[in-house]
């Protein structure tokens, strides 16, 4: 038997029909059939050229409309998916479940409601649950001209009498009454069995012993074809994954990925731009950039122009604030522009991946970099004055001086990080001397950094006021941090526990906890998520990040974290007292 897909005789591939499906014995030399569900017209395209078989399932109720099991599902709502799929399915074999309750009564019962399928979607047969009992049912339609779909094995309209999704054939008697099942309707004209949830020795049985192919789902790699639910396969149903599923694919969580990066857009203002818009004027091939930018938006390289800026702010009565950062820029650094802006008539944001704060084998040479990105991003703000320079200009040539924060610097991050604190305090120092802002605003996220700078600033008597702005976090708890785009998928999923665990550990020690035990059980917890190293989980003086053992209302404290995740270093913070 030719192994080849059906071709007309102008060459083009035509429409595989029942025939086609019913000569698919891989005793015979067929290729297996290849099944997937589809209840809409867009997959349908998709998995078209892909697939032998399409099935219209009852599934459906579950996937698309969350039902509990497939008993809700009705004629309406297999008609209209079915006319949907028939309108993407080119090539495809396409075949609708009957409901339940449209065929169990009678043969002609059954015969009405399938003639109504077939009439209204145009399919090329229907498919219904039953063994034995539905023989008559299967030849009475068979004979009328109603192609059928047998199913055995696990039957889900039946999960009620069932008592529940159960693999069957567990013992003998179930067994031949399976195979029975099948025989059954083979003999009654069915063109092709599926065989649900049995035991693997079973289907291998059916398929050896009947005449018309079998497709497998949670049956044998020995039936002539294979079936799963596309949503399943495809990971975008998560509720639950029956042993029999192979997930290729993790689609579900990659659409979540993809909503969580829009909506930080649209909050961000980074979406829309120019290219997403109609009426935009061109200049060139690009987008006139005045348009979405505001016209104030400045770029500033050298120490000596940021001055001349300053100056003639100061000149006209201004006040100024600064933002520092690093750029990869997120919700979160776009909430420090707002603060600032609420504060200040003026505000800088400065741009520079500073190199004396990464250590050896850190990430500065793989640091995300995108200055027109993130200019757009501030510029959409309305910030000011981006701060741009080069290393050279931050650095000049025989520069040797440094600031250290000794009594801040040297646990917690400083212990694992050696040197970091003291490449943050000098840069910060520079830029709050270079711009001689009145306010410059951080994160909290970072709170011993934090902590640092405003050390540093009174002990230096500079003339600026430091601003803790509060985390922003993902929807699931996880802090925004630049380095959140190094996760995988599968990341994604376990880093939230960060946050999850602090708060328990917070809750815990204000209820009385102890605070080491609390750190050890949170690292033990936190390393059985998946994470590792765990540099620290510590109870701290808000203050003086030492270690405080027990709680006090009067003495503020913080619980903080730093763990690795994959190659992504992720720390965090939360507040005990806030907790209470």
């Amino acid at each position: 038997m030719s192994t080849h897909q059906p071709i007309d005789i102008d060459g083009a591939m035509r429409k595989l029909t029942v025939p086609d499906i019913r000569a698919r014995k891989r005793r015979d030399g067929a290729r297996p059939l290849v099944c997937l569900t589809a209840y809409t017209v867009l997959t349908a395209r998709l998995l078209d050229a892909h697939t032998d078989l399409l099935l219209v399932g009852d599934s459906l109720g579950m996937v698309i409309y969350g039902l509990d099991n497939t008993v809700g599902v009705s004629m309406d709502m297999m008609i209209a998916h079915g006319q949907a799929v028939m309108r993407g399915a080119k090539r495809a074999c396409v075949i609708v479940d009957m409901p339940f309750g449209s065929y169990q009564e009678s043969p002609e019962v059954a015969f009405r409601n399938a003639a109504r399928i077939m009439k209204e979607v145009g399919c090329a047969g229907i498919k219904i649950e039953g063994g034995v009992e539905m023989a008559a049912t299967v030849k009475f339609m068979s004979e009328r001209g109603i192609p059928v779909l047998g199913h055995v094995g696990l039957m889900p309209q039946s999960v009620n009498t069932a008592g529940g999704f159960k693999a069957q054939g567990r013992d003998q008697d179930q067994a031949e009454k399976i195979v029975a099942d099948a025989k059954a309707l083979s003999a009654a004209g069915a063109f092709a069995i599926v065989v649900e949830g049995t035991m693997e020795p079973i289907a291998r049985r059916i398929t050896d012993e009947i005449e018309v192919p079998t497709i497998g789902i949670g049956g044998s790699p020995a039936c002539d074809g294979q079936i799963l639910v596309t949503e399943d396969m495809a990971g975008l149903f998560t509720e639950f994954k029956p042993r029999f599923v192979k997930r290729y694919m993790d689609l579900g969580r990659g659409l979540a990925e993809a909503a969580r990066q829009y909506a930080e857009e649209v909050r961000s203002g980074a979406f829309p731009s120019a290219e997403h818009c109609f009426g935009v004027k061109k200049q060139g091939d690009q987008a006139d950039p005045a348009v979405f930018k505001p016209q104030g938006i400045k770029t500033v390289r050298t120490v000596a122009d940021l001055r001349v800026q300053v100056q003639a702010w100061r000149s006209k009565g201004l006040s100024v604030g600064l933002v520092p950062t690093m750029g990869a820029l997120h919700a979160g650094h776009l909430r420090l522009v707002k603060a600032a802006l609420k504060k200040c008539d003026r505000v800088i944001v400065s741009l520079f991946v500073n190199p004396t704060q990464f250590g050896e084998g850190e990430d500065f040479s793989d640091y995300p970099r995108d200055e027109d990105t993130d200019r757009d991003l501030v510029a959409a703000q309305g910030a000011h004055v981006l701060f741009a320079p080069e290393v050279d200009e931050m650095y000049p040539v025989g520069a040797v001086s440094e600031v250290h924060v000794p009594s801040l610097d040297s646990h917690l991050e400083g212990k694992f990080r050696p040197g970091h604190f003291t490449g943050v305090a000098t840069i910060v120092s520079k830029l709050l001397l270079q711009t001689g802002t009145d306010h410059a605003f951080f994160g909290e996220k970072d709170f011993q950094q934090l902590q640092v700078i405003k050390t540093l600033t009174r002990d230096l008597c500079i003339a600026c006021e430091i601003h803790g702005v509060e985390t922003l976090r993902e929807d699931s708890g996880l802090a925004m941090s630049s380095r959140n785009m190094y996760l995988t998928e599968a990341e994604r999923i376990i880093a939230p526990s960060l946050n999850a665990v602090l708060c328990q550990v917070a809750k815990d020690f204000c209820a009385g906890g102890f605070g080491p035990d609390l750190c050890t059980a949170a690292q033990n917890k936190l390393v059985a998520a998946g994470f590792g190293p765990v540099d620290y989980v510590a109870i701290a003086d808000a203050a003086t990040l030492q270690p405080q053992d027990s709680y006090d209302a009067a003495r503020p404290a913080r619980v903080l974290v730093a763990a690795q995740l994959g190659r992504t270093r992720l720390i965090d913070n939360i507040s005990v007292n806030e907790r209470v």
